[in-house]
């Protein structure tokens, strides 16, 4: 029987404009009568997840920053911090990539360069889709707050131009590209996945009674750690091979449609 659920936004519950599904709110309640708890695990600022669900923020959990970082009703479960001194490490690595932003991402706030940032619109406009607090810095060595996670935003496509600079930091610590911008990089031990199981411990709850979506790779880990996972059709290519089932697109309500469906046919899911 499910009886949590975990889904990433971006590509997966968000439609193609980057909106929450109209019938979302029908649905989470036929869950939370049924007293399946529902998560969203998102690469996203909690306080921007937050506004996103701030009528029922009391009924769900957040698992933000790509698993650095995990609220339920205002308490903090989990937070997995980065040394300052591999921060600014991170930071002078992403001064080499070429038509790029850097986003630090910590409890109170997520910090951007006054010097660099500033008056770079297109940049500052995808910046704001993901991060709801955020503050300028002169140096980020100034920075005195919890960091959960360095992110760099490319428009020249972090696959592409973003991992080839990071990718020394493998093993040291979590590099994972999380969309076609942008790339993260947090402590070793942090995940989604890893904050899911921390959600599954906190709550009770096995593998075997949860259900997963995501799309991108910083998903694999959540998808690995639910027996029901799906990769939607318009999942990252390699996303798919770590998933044990596929949903429908974002844009054709994929989440939606295959939770209802698990609500419709609960004998299917023991």
């Amino acid at each position: 029987m499910i009886s949590l659920i975990a889904v990433d936004m971006d590509g997966t519950l968000l439609d193609a404009k980057g909106n929450i599904p109209s019938r979302f709110h029908e649905v989470f309640q036929r869950l939370d009568d049924r007293k399946i708890l529902f998560t969203v695990a998102s690469g996203r600022q909690y306080y921007r997840l937050l506004e996103a669900f701030q009528d029922i923020s009391d009924r769900i959990v957040f698992i933000a920053e790509n698993g650095t970082f995990v609220v339920y009703r205002g308490t903090v479960l989990y937070a997995n911090p980065i040394p300052m001194q591999d921060v600014l490490e991170l930071c002078d690595q992403g001064k080499k990539v070429p038509n790029s932003s850097i986003v630090v991402c910590a409890r109170k706030s997520a910090y951007i360069s006054k010097i660099d940032d500033i008056g770079r619109p297109a940049f500052l406009a995808e910046i704001n889709k993901y991060y709801s607090k955020i503050q300028y810095v002169d140096s980020f060595a100034d920075i005195d707050d919890d960091i959960l996670k360095f992110t760099i935003c490319t428009f020249d496509g972090s696959e592409k131009a973003a991992l080839p600079v990071f990718r020394r930091f493998r093993g040291r610590l979590s590099v994972v590209v999380s969309g076609n911008y942008w790339l993260d990089v947090a402590q070793p031990d942090a995940n989604k996945g890893i904050a899911l199981v921390r959600v599954q411990k906190h709550f009770g709850i096995t593998k075997d009674q949860t259900m997963a979506f995501g799309d991108f790779l910083n998903d694999v880990e959540l998808l690995q750690n639910a027996k029901y996972s799906y990769a939607m059709a318009n999942s990252h290519p390699d996303l798919f091979q770590h998933a044990n089932f596929q949903a429908a697109s974002n844009t054709e309500d994929g989440v939606l449609r295959q939770i209802e469906y698990m609500l419709d046919n609960p004998e299917e899911y023991v």
